[in-house]
């Protein structure tokens, strides 16, 4: 009988063992998992972010800021839960459109002849 009990503990001993292992295995599946899953979301978010942006700056919105810099700042609005706000108001925008500037350069004698006299300056 002492060598069945002996028996019967080392196969339950072993299969403690194997659930441990197969509980560690299983623990360290569901930690890969979530940091592809967290990889993946914000790989999702990024490329949102680039798609808001490069339709911004195709309307003429925030050209001022390099495209670089503006996908940075979508993507922030993004992780703070704004992206949709932010992709409809870009969809809503109108496309803006640079008709032209005009300067002078009165510090260096102010231009061309051309500008001078839409400014006021000569006639």
């Amino acid at each position: 009988m002492t060598t069945q009990n002996e028996k019967v503990a080392q196969v339950l001993s072993a299969a403690s063992r194997l659930m441990q292992t197969v509980a560690d295995e299983r623990d360290q599946a569901l930690q890969r998992a979530k940091l592809a899953e967290d990889q993946v979301m914000a790989m999702s978010r990024r490329l949102e972010a680039e798609k808001v942006a490069y339709e911004m700056h195709q309307k003429g919105l925030n050209l001022d800021v390099e495209f670089p810099d503006l996908v940075e700042a979508v993507e922030k609005k993004a992780e703070a839960g704004e992206l949709a706000v932010l992709q409809e108001a870009v969809k809503l925008a109108a496309h803006q459109v640079r008709i032209g500037s005009i300067r002078t350069d009165e510090a260096l004698g102010g231009g061309t002849d051309f500008e001078r006299f839409l400014v006021g300056e000569v006639g």
